[in-house]
């Protein structure tokens, strides 16, 4: 889709004052380019300084070396320029790093031409601009600041130094893709801020003014600070990019002194970020953009905000915390025991911080140990990852070797409802089933959300057998795009081949399909149920409606899907299966699905009466893959059955669970 195309399509979800809004900025942004070609920059007041640390520094080396020891070749790879994003293998970034080249593609983005006036969705122009903002948010030496901490090796702390100039000397305030997004300045300020408080452990208040020029440093974190509080995202863009926002603005005016005017800002961002706990998280603890990473997103943007309110002895209202262990709750209610959340609508695999030399692999685990923590002022129980230590030590919680068991998923009864984000979660000790009746996502152009209404997931043993897909692509390869986040990637009906919802661009959807969860609850025999429906092809007068049902004692699931109004010329049903498990064909309607890692079948009767086939790493269609993180993609087994041109008003699928014992 051209950029004109994408512009018409945006026009058509905005209103009036967002429209206005825009347009003001747009002439704003001319003046600003204009003024910075002639050489001005944001200067404060008087200058900027440290104000305080993140860590208490009593006990923090000592402690951490009762639980972890440096990963030296990981240090090594990060010294040497070699960092790895996303999954992919270490890549070479330069030493000095080359901060507009993209390791992947090779292409340089421009350096000089004014941030805000370069089309970063231009592949052709930035090259990968994920792993270009990856690197500029500078968490790779967060790592390398932890290991100066706890070692004083003075090799990291200068490595970190090095890096922060060069960027500095090469990224002028307004010049280049990295001043293009005031979400990318916040993180790279958190960033700032954690190295700051490492060092601090280790050199005293400082800290980071220490390691690099104090003038030098602090002029370009009030900068940043001034960029992003003039640029929040807001209107249809005020998703998790204006909680990132605000959560960097408020990390900076609250570890750095930058004078009155970052007191105003401070006051400006903690205010705005309670506002928006409210706006963008549903009470029963859903985040609104009906997208399990970005609900980790959130959740750990809310989490950081509060362990430095807590630092700066500048707290946030016990509802916000009340928050906090709302979204937490929600993520464990949605994992099966011993495995990970189902993947549901966009996940881009960033994090608000890193302190492991490698990329991390579960990103899950180590922010809802941190919540725990914030919530109890106790450690949770296990090895502590390297995330959930230090921000355990924010939370003023000691690691001690008397552990405290980390909360589970609540109450252990099943069902259980969010009927204000649209999710039923049903199962038992052994099975997890997330049913998805939730609206497409948030705000009006529902930028991470997939049309997946009525879809499921379901887990068994800790592991995923019935699977969301999940992303793949953003700004590159739009018809990959575009199938990952369409119905047909997902475990529901398709109508006449069209999508729920209706795409208007890689991060807009111009038409919302309506979905509800009608209800939740446990029947007569014991089964555990749940229902909704979706309006999403009101064009054809169609209404679907799907209810579920499982049976821990029978070990089965009932999907029945009615379609209310005219009769489709098509429709399809989807089963999207994990990487790993081979489906075979049984007699009429009948399908086997095992893996090499489990003991555990499933077995799904289907209606014989449709045709019914499995498709695998097909390019033509684009079906039968899964994204196990952004950039990467392998084939999986989906199972479409079609009934074309014949009358069909309900069709019923029963999932049969099968364990072998011993």
């Amino acid at each position: 889709m051209n950029r004109v195309a994408w512009m018409i399509n945006r026009l058509r979800v905005m209103g009036a004052r967002e429209i206005a809004h825009r347009a003001n900025r747009a002439l704003c942004q001319v003046r600003e380019g204009r003024k910075i070609a002639r050489g001005w920059r944001p200067e404060p007041a008087t200058p900027a300084g440290p104000k305080f640390a993140l860590f208490p520094a009593e006990g923090a080396v000592r402690r951490w070396h009762e639980y972890f020891s440096l990963d030296e070749a990981g240090l090594a790879l990060l010294e040497g320029g070699r960092i790895d994003f996303f999954g992919h293998a270490p890549v070479d970034v330069g030493r000095p790093v080359r901060w507009h080249h993209d390791p992947l593609s090779g292409i340089a983005a421009p350096a000089d031409s004014f941030g805000k006036g370069i089309n970063y969705r231009d592949d052709a122009l930035v090259g990968n601009v994920k792993v270009l903002w990856e690197l500029g948010r500078h968490q790779h030496l967060v790592p390398l600041a932890v290991a100066y901490a706890v070692t004083g090796n003075q090799s990291y702390r200068d490595a970190v130094a090095e890096q922060i100039r060069g960027w500095i000397r090469d990224n002028p305030f307004g010049l280049g893709i990295h001043w293009c997004s005031a979400l990318e300045a916040a993180l790279r300020l958190i960033s700032w801020a954690i190295v700051h408080s490492l060092f601090a452990l280790r050199d005293g208040e400082e800290g980071l003014f220490g390691a690099v020029e104090g003038s030098e440093v602090g002029a370009s974190i009030y900068q940043h600070a001034w960029f992003v509080a003039h640029f929040l995202s807001r209107h249809s863009s005020a998703n998790n990019h204006l909680i990132g926002e605000l959560t960097g603005l408020w990390t900076a005016t609250q570890v750095f002194d930058l004078g009155a005017q970052g007191e105003k800002w401070g006051r400006m961002a903690q205010a705005e970020l309670e506002q928006e706990a409210l706006k963008q998280v549903c009470p029963d603890g859903v985040n609104r953009e009906q997208a399990t990473y970005y609900h980790l997103w959130v959740l750990e943007y809310f989490l950081f905000a509060a362990l430095v309110g807590r630092r700066s002895a500048t707290p946030f209202s016990p509802g916000f915390l009340e928050g906090i262990e709302a979204m937490a709750g929600f993520l464990r209610s949605i994992t099966p025991e011993g495995g990970v959340p189902p993947q549901i609508g966009d996940a881009d695999d960033g994090c608000v911080a890193r302190f492991d030399p490698r990329w991390p692999q579960d990103p899950y685990g180590p922010v809802l140990a941190a919540a725990e923590t914030l919530a109890s002022g106790t450690a949770p129980t296990g090895e502590p990852s390297q995330k959930a230590f230090w921000y355990g030590l924010a939370a003023g919680a000691c690691q001690t070797k008397e552990r405290h068991p980390v909360a589970k998923d609540g109450a252990s009864t099943f069902p259980r409802a969010y009927s204000n984000g649209g999710y039923a979660v049903m199962g038992d000790a052994d099975c997890r089933l997330v049913f998805d009746a939730g609206p497409l996502g948030y705000p009006s152009i529902a930028a991470h959300g997939h049309a997946d209404a009525l879809s499921f997931c379901l887990a068994v043993g800790g592991l995923w057998w019935l699977v969301d897909p999940g992303t793949y692509a953003y700004h590159s390869e739009p018809a990959w795009r575009n199938y990952f986040r369409g119905t047909s990637a997902h475990n529901t009906l398709l109508v006449n081949g069209q999508d729920q919802s209706r795409i208007g661009g890689p991060f807009l959807w111009t038409e919302h399909a309506a979905a509800a969860l009608d209800g939740c609850g446990v029947d007569d025999g014991g089964g555990q149920w749940a229902q909704g429906h979706h309006t999403g092809y009101r064009r054809f007068d169609v209404t679907h409606r799907r209810r579920v049902v499982f049976d821990p004692s029978a070990r089965e699931v009932q999907i029945l899907d009615e379609i209310d109004g005219p009769q489709p010329r098509d429709v399809a049903l989807f089963f999207h299966f994990a990487p790993e498990v081979t489906l075979e064909e049984g007699a009429a309607g009948r399908w086997l699905a095992s893996r090499s890692a489990s003991r555990d079948t499933l077995s799904l009767s289907v209606d014989p009466g449709w045709d019914w086939e499995v498709k695998r790493g097909s390019h033509e269609p684009i079906l039968g893959w899964y994204s196990p993180a952004l950039g990467k993609k392998e084939p999986a087994p989906t199972l479409v059955g079609h009934c074309r041109n014949r009358t069909t008003r309900s069709v019923t699928t029963a999932i049969a669970i099968h364990k072998e014992e011993g």
